[in-house]
């Protein structure tokens, strides 16, 4: 990207990439208080401009030594790949990278993580995350694998705008998610906020008359965001208590069983042959052509026109 692709960044973004001098590969905006960003950076000095945000950053390439300065006290490390690292939004914090990497970073606002706490404890004030750097945490790394995987799209399309609309659904459900494991493992809440998550229970599987509903309304609205909170409705519970009721049910995430069912629905219209594959692509729920492209090949091993020649 050219200097002009700085003037279409706003918030959090535009002034992180104006501190580091870095360009985002991709931004991938929630529709509450979560959103992501991976950077290529170079060298850089910054304040953590993310503020009032917490970040939740992870080490995706690059080697490099990087020192923070918190409240008097510098600490200086060499991250490895996957490690993770957190800082938060109202610790004033200096950070100083000696070479260029790639990192992706998660911005939680204080009104989510409030919002969860309310729904989910039974505590006035949201549990303090506390700030690690450069750790070790097996979840989270896979967290961020599988966000790098959603939005692998933009590293084919560099040079183009990153911004992209957001994935309501798959957002939804990956933030709740993350402050459930954030709350539960990376708190100074007592064990048992651990047990009010649910912790080691068991969760009994939505009954197939509230899947079939679910079924029903997600064919009905192919072509249109399918909110998770929306689907929790049909069950009458706590997304929290959805996600993995559906998973126990149907062995699949609810986004994950969202994507396939556009994706069959999709693999169908290619067979008839009569609407182009942009036509498709909308009709089945997709940002663009390129982005159905890449699920697609994913799930078939083809792209759409290679499917619609053999089929």
């Amino acid at each position: 990207m050219h200097d002009h692709a700085h003037d279409r960044l706003s918030g959090i973004p535009a002034r992180y990439a104006a501190a580091t001098g870095g360009l985002p590969l991709f931004l991938l905006e929630g529709v509450r208080g979560l959103f992501a960003a991976k950077w290529r950076l170079p060298r850089y000095r910054a304040l953590n401009v993310w503020a009032p945000h917490h970040v939740l950053a992870y080490r995706a390439r690059g080697i490099a030594t990087i020192t923070r300065s918190c409240g008097g006290v510098q600490l200086r490390k060499v991250p490895a790949i996957g490690s993770v690292t957190f800082s938060p939004g109202d610790r004033p914090s200096q950070w100083l990278s000696d070479s260029p990497i790639e990192t992706i970073h998660l911005y939680i606002s204080a009104e989510a993580l409030q919002g969860f706490v309310e729904q989910h404890l039974d505590a006035a004030a949201a549990p303090r995350i506390r700030d690690f750097f450069g750790i070790s945490d097996s979840w989270l790394a896979s967290y961020f694998q599988l966000l790098d995987n959603e939005c692998a799209l933009y590293d084919e399309l560099q040079g183009s705008d990153p911004r992209r609309p957001a994935d309501s659904l798959f957002l939804d459900q990956t933030e709740h998610l993350l402050l459930r494991h954030l709350v539960r493992h990376h708190s100074d809440a007592a064990e048992a906020t651990s047990r009010a998550l649910g912790g080691g229970v068991r969760i009994a599987p939505l009954r197939r008359a509230v899947t079939r509903r679910i079924e029903e309304y997600i064919e009905a609205n192919m072509s249109a965001d399918v909110s998770l909170h929306a689907l929790a409705q049909f069950a009458h519970i706590s997304v929290d208590h959805f996600v993995r009721a559906f998973r126990a049910a149907t062995g699949k995430t609810p986004h994950r069983f969202v994507l396939e069912r556009r994706l069959d629905h999709a693999a169908a219209m290619l067979r008839g042959r009569a609407a182009s594959i942009a036509e498709i692509a909308r009709a089945c729920g997709f940002r663009s052509a390129a982005h159905f492209s890449v699920k697609f090949h994913a799930r078939f091993g083809a792209t759409p026109s290679q499917y619609r020649r053999t089929a």
